[in-house]
């Protein structure tokens, strides 16, 4: 059966149509035509899902592609992808969410990012000996050399954990690298004798589990005049040029003269510290105690006196009783909570601005909003090329406050 790649849905997999049905195709770009066999088609009720195929005529869109893990690995589903048709899929997915779900009509303007060697993080699996990346839909593991995501250093350190320790009662292994130090977090059980004599000298820090047992607690990281300290459990952007371009337009709709600012889901508080000189004072909320630990910590190095973190869950610890200039909302995937919204609405605010990394539910929470705030400009930025996933950036305002 010979297919010709249509367009890609919303998770960067290809669309193709036979017979009046709709086949998915993993890995595929538009203008692909390729030939599937019957043995590697899934039929579900609606649609077919394609597991292998062969390509016969490549798209003219496609370049080359540089990864030998390619077609396995769970990652980079758009790596065939040029650069230019990458940011034109993200902007037309958007537009269409927004369009299905909101029914407002969008034009954003779409940031892009260095296309490889950009995550400071890479999250390695263990299974049998072996260490690497997950196959698709599998815990399949896929060893690998490196990953042309992440940078350069954290990719010298792939060999020497594969060659060099012993990994036969690891899980997982955490590498993340912020400025030129790195931090690696062993989930499992391991010689730390034999790990200290292997990474000391090319790493800052080293944990088993929650355990440090070599170097400093945190990495540091500096962002515009300010400095960032991450421990192994603590959330932190993983494309440093992406951060700072999402954090400049927070900045930008936030605008000067801010009395009071609400920064909900606020992590390390680093969106808060970022913008903390246009504000008189910043409260920021989160759930997680590491989390909260380093932001406490962010605020007294950078000798901030006008931050301050509650600790606990958003939906519990909003109140509608106190009136925000502005509230800035950086949620997790799964966006805000029926109650966050509902007391978002009722809030004397004149503007929120969403951070968020999913448009999907993006589009719900704006389509709850959008009675009382409504759109005034939305900015993507492309911090995870090569991949389906896109940042979006959006300014609501309560035009009767």
């Amino acid at each position: 059966m010979k297919l010709t790649i249509q367009r890609l849905n919303h998770t960067g997999d290809g669309i193709a149509i036979n017979n009046n049905i709709v086949h998915f195709i993993p890995k595929t770009i538009p203008k692909d035509i390729i030939e599937v066999k019957e043995e590697d088609v899934i039929t579900k009720k609606n649609y077919n899902i394609v597991t292998n195929y062969k390509l016969i005529t490549p798209s003219s869109n496609r370049e080359e592609i540089k990864c030998p893990y390619y077609k396995e690995c769970g990652g980079c589903q758009l790596l065939g992808l040029n650069c230019k048709d990458q940011l034109k899929y993200k902007k037309e997915k958007v537009i269409d969410i927004f369009k299905k779900y909101t029914n407002l009509g969008i034009n954003p303007e779409i940031i892009r990012t260095n296309n490889y060697h950009y995550r400071n993080k890479i999250t390695l699996h263990a299974k049998d000996g072996k260490l690497g990346l997950y196959e698709k839909n599998t815990n399949k593991i896929i060893v690998i050399k490196e990953c042309l995501l992440v940078s350069n250093e954290i990719n010298s350190i792939i060999p020497i954990l594969q060659n060099k320790i012993k990994i036969n009662n690891v899980k997982q292994i955490i590498i993340k690298q912020m400025n030129k130090d790195i931090m690696i977090q062993f989930i499992g059980k391991i010689n730390k004798d034999e790990v200290i004599k292997e990474l000391s000298k090319i790493v800052s820090s080293i944990y088993e589990n929650d355990s440090l047992i070599y170097g400093n607690i945190y990495l540091e990281e500096n962002l515009s005049e300010y400095k960032f300290y991450i421990s192994p459990n603590s959330f932190f952007q993983i494309n440093r040029e992406g951060t700072i371009k999402i954090y400049e337009k927070v900045k930008e709709y936030l605008g000067s003269n801010n009395d009071n600012v609400l920064d909900l889901y606020c992590g390390t508080g680093t969106i808060g510290i970022y913008v903390s000189k246009y504000c008189k004072h910043i409260t920021g909320i989160e759930i997680n105690s590491s989390s909260v630990n380093n932001a406490n910590k962010n605020i007294k190095e950078n000798k901030l006196k006008n931050i301050k973190i509650l600790e606990g869950d958003v939906g519990t610890l909003l109140k509608n009783d106190y009136k925000y200039d502005a509230i800035i909302v950086d949620p997790p995937r799964s966006g805000l909570d029926k109650r966050t919204k509902d007391t978002l609405l009722k809030m004397k605010s004149k503007k929120i601005i969403y951070v968020s990394c999913n448009p999907l539910t993006l589009a719900r929470d704006i389509n709850d909003l959008k009675e009382d705030f409504h759109l005034k400009d939305i900015t993507l930025i492309d911090m995870f090329p090569n991949t389906y996933h896109v940042e979006t950036v959006m300014l609501l305002e309560k035009e009767d406050v």
